[in-house]
């Protein structure tokens, strides 16, 4: 059985990779043919023999932009290793092998509901390997019956029999399918952007437009955001900067000046889907600008102020991820979203009580990359 479980790793990362479609048959590429079967002598009296296996193997489907990664119990016939002799490949001897590959199907698909339904143990999940040893043990004890009882496929009564019976036990067995999701309400993220920043107003007479770059934090509830956000940037005295405060008689022309924006703020998203998230918000927070150096001797004007602005996200990995571990939770995958990000957003700054009434605005254009996660139920 551990030779069987290598042999399986090999086989399926095979398949998924491309390079052995013609190597294996799957349950769901259709029926056996005599193709499927390599040519043998006949043994004694068995004229035929079909070599199967099963593993537990990650898995991946797409669907709607979204990718669902989870456990999968995979079962397959190796035509390298099933063979018939030619002289005995009739329709019923093939019908026979069809019926045994059925059954095979049907166990993988308990196996899987097993695992899915949230029946498993720790220790079962954990370490595989006896959960596929007792699932093969129980396909091994049922093919036998069925080679007893069809005398390996030449009673075509008993062999309708059994395939009437597996064929109804197929149909009622349900197939997981992960192409839809629903999100926890609870979700996070974060996110680095680089920018710019455009003074305007009676500020613009003191100070000219600077990079920035900022740090974003988000909690998600539902369509719901709250937001803190940081900014860090900084831009040169203008020329003809005069000096009308004992407060900035030490700023001259040309000083760098370092600007510290920091802000909370709450957000509703209008747009919220597998690709883009767009999100309109309102905060309120302070602004503090350095000149010379960023010490307590250098502080430069500093204003609570109200942030407007608008969040954009454009999903470039929007991934679903089933633990096998919280198989029997409400939520049972992780939703991971890779987006890129962009935030315009403006302040609006009174500094009179420093500047004499250098009332002004700051525009503010960052893009970066954003991060998001959380919980959800793929169904």
């Amino acid at each position: 059985m551990k030779n069987r479980i290598v042999f399986i790793v090999l086989c399926v990362v095979a398949v998924m990779t491309g390079q052995a479609q013609t190597k294996v048959h799957q349950w769901k590429m259709g029926p056996l043919t005599w193709n499927d079967f390599s040519h043998n002598s006949a043994i004694g009296s068995k004229c035929s023999h079909l070599e199967y296996y099963m593993g537990i193997q990650g898995s991946m489907d797409k669907h709607d932009g979204v990718k669902y990664l989870h456990p999968a119990v995979t079962a397959f016939m190796s035509p390298e290793f099933s063979w018939a002799d030619t002289h005995y490949r009739t329709p019923q001897l093939l019908a026979y092998h069809q019926c045994a590959f059925d059954l095979v199907e049907l166990h993988r698909r308990q196996l899987e509901n097993y695992i899915m339904d949230g029946r498993s143990t720790f220790l079962e999940i954990i370490n595989p390997d006896q959960l596929l040893d007792n699932t093969m043990l129980r396909v091994g004890e049922e093919i036998a019956r069925l080679e007893s009882e069809t005398q390996e496929g030449r009673d075509s009564a008993s062999l309708s029999q059994w395939q009437a019976r597996v064929r109804r036990q197929l149909d009622s067995m349900s197939v997981y399918k992960f192409n839809s999701h629903c999100d926890a309400p609870f979700r996070w993220g974060f996110s680095f952007d680089l920018g710019y920043s455009f003074i305007g107003g009676g500020l613009h007479d003191y100070l000219g437009n600077g990079f920035a770059m900022g740090f974003t934090g988000d909690m998600g509830i539902r369509r719901h955001f709250f937001t803190t956000a940081l900014s860090i940037g900084g831009s040169r005295c203008r020329q003809d900067m005069l000096h009308v405060s004992r407060e900035i008689d030490d700023l001259y022309p040309t000083d760098d000046v370092f600007h510290l924006d920091f802000y909370m703020a709450y957000g509703y998203a209008v747009v919220d889907n597998a690709r883009m998230r767009l999100t309109p918000f309102v905060g309120y927070g302070w602004q503090q600008f350095y000149y010379n150096a960023m010490d307590e001797s250098s502080h430069g004007p500093t204003d609570g102020c109200l942030h407007v602005g608008l969040d954009f996200h454009h999903h470039f990995s929007n991934q679903v991820e089933v633990n096998e571990f919280l198989c029997g939770e409400r939520y049972n995958a992780s939703h991971d979203l890779m987006s890129f990000h962009a935030k315009l957003f403006a302040t609006y700054n009174r500094f009179e009580s420093v500047m004499g009434a250098p009332t002004g605005f700051t525009i503010n254009l960052q893009l970066g990359i954003a991060l998001m996660t959380g919980r959800a139920r793929c169904e």
